[in-house]
């Protein structure tokens, strides 16, 4: 995977998985951040740190975004050569370039490749470009993705939607692909009867996070968000339902429950809301950015009350991660409206939808007062708590033949 190995968590459950069948793998990525434990601590995987080449300065040129790719593509090129003689190889997608040309080119050894289309790396790169397909590194992405995704031996694809895309768009055999729903790990999980709540909210991670007065036995409500700042997730519109929350508080409704909010993740965009929520003068809301330790994540989620998704979906054929882990805790999300989330989020049943920030305003409202659609939903994001990654995950790859 061209992308952080511990925040990459659809690959490294593919690694666990594949292990846990006895086979021998070889992870290969970039080690930004804690390799997760499960992946440290497995005998079966071994991890192939990839070189970075690091940014002189803050600017991005034309020329260091060339001399990226050259460089992406000679470590790859050595890495691949290091593991020649393996039976498949596995990446994600996107990114498309430099990866996808070059492990087309790496079948001509023996291998089987297996495409897992995350998104459609044109389109990402479409929304960097203002939505002009015909921008040449936007029509680059899709050639490659369009010709080289073709010679895939097998294909795996986070929805139904983008199956039927790449069948009827990109020309893929439907019978070499295969749909595999992300779901959650086993770290996250629900907090089970005998577990503490309040205990946890003292725990270490945590403590100095919570605002002095703020207190959860009297009904006021945690939140979380995670996101990587980037276009196709506008934190904006949270934000911004939030300042209208604190506003009816003031003058509406003095009833209202307090939040606190957090926003796990980091990006390029981070530091424009970072400043954003600084200047602002909160009265009854709370917002906290986190970077938290991949073991301390899957605690904070099972502190909070709702999920937030501002996922928007550049292809709109894929579906957020994050909300796959927020149902694993077992908490309810609050999620932006595009056609394919239906696949996921059912209204009314375990989460709320919503278009623009006074939509996701009047959602925050009813789901901050009213306990009886809060314990309609929050039984409905337990149910799906219990669907699995191994499941799913043993149903795809026994549709395509790869395990008995």
């Amino acid at each position: 995977m061209l992308g952080d190995i511990g925040h990459s968590p659809r690959m490294c459950y593919h690694a666990r998985s594949f292990s846990e069948k006895g086979w021998q793998v070889e992870l290969c990525g970039y080690v930004e951040e804690q390799v997760p434990d499960f992946i440290a601590e497995d005998p079966n995987i071994i991890v192939h740190a990839l070189p970075t080449l690091t940014l002189q300065g803050n600017k991005r040129s034309i020329i260091f975004l060339v001399k990226k790719v050259l460089f992406q593509v000679s470590a790859i090129i050595a890495q691949l050569w290091e593991l020649r003689g393996s039976n498949y190889m596995l990446i994600q997608n996107p990114p498309s370039i430099p990866i996808l040309p070059i492990a087309v080119f790496y079948r001509l050894s023996g291998c089987k490749l297996i495409i897992d289309w995350h998104n459609l790396a044109y389109s990402i790169m479409q929304l960097k470009f203002n939505g002009n397909f015909y921008h040449p590194v936007v029509l680059a992405s899709y050639v490659i993705e369009y010709i080289f995704g073709k010679f895939a031996t097998y294909n795996l694809t986070v929805t139904e939607a983008m199956k039927e895309y790449l069948v009827n768009s990109f020309g893929l055999n439907p019978k070499r692909c295969v749909v595999l729903y992300d779901r959650p790990a086993t770290q996250f999980k629900p907090l089970t009867e005998s577990e503490s709540r309040t205990k946890l909210l003292d725990s270490e991670f945590i403590r100095d996070m919570i605002p002095e007065g703020f207190n959860v036995e009297n009904g006021d409500k945690i939140i979380v968000t995670s996101t990587s700042f980037t276009p196709d997730e506008d934190i904006s519109i949270l934000i911004g339902a939030l300042k209208i929350y604190d506003n009816s508080y003031e003058n509406l409704d003095k009833s209202l429950p307090k939040i606190l909010c957090f926003v796990t993740g980091k990006g390029p965009m981070k530091e424009r809301y970072v400043k954003d929520v600084e200047e602002h003068d909160w009265q009854h809301v709370y917002v906290k950015f986190v970077w938290l330790k991949s073991e301390d994540y899957p605690r904070l989620l099972q502190l909070c009350d709702y999920g937030v998704s501002l996922h928007k979906s550049s292809s709109g054929l894929d579906l957020p991660m994050k909300i796959l882990d927020m149902y694993g805790s077992g908490i309810p999300v609050i999620a932006y409206n595009y056609p394919v989330l239906g696949e996921l989020v059912k209204y009314n049943e375990n989460g709320l939808k919503f278009l623009d920030r006074r939509e996701l305003h009047e959602s925050l409202i009813f789901a901050m007062k009213d306990p009886e659609l809060y314990k309609k939903l929050k039984q409905g994001a337990l149910k799906e708590s219990q669907t699995r990654w191994n499941s799913s995950w043993q149903s795809a790859m026994q549709e395509l033949k790869l395990i008995a």
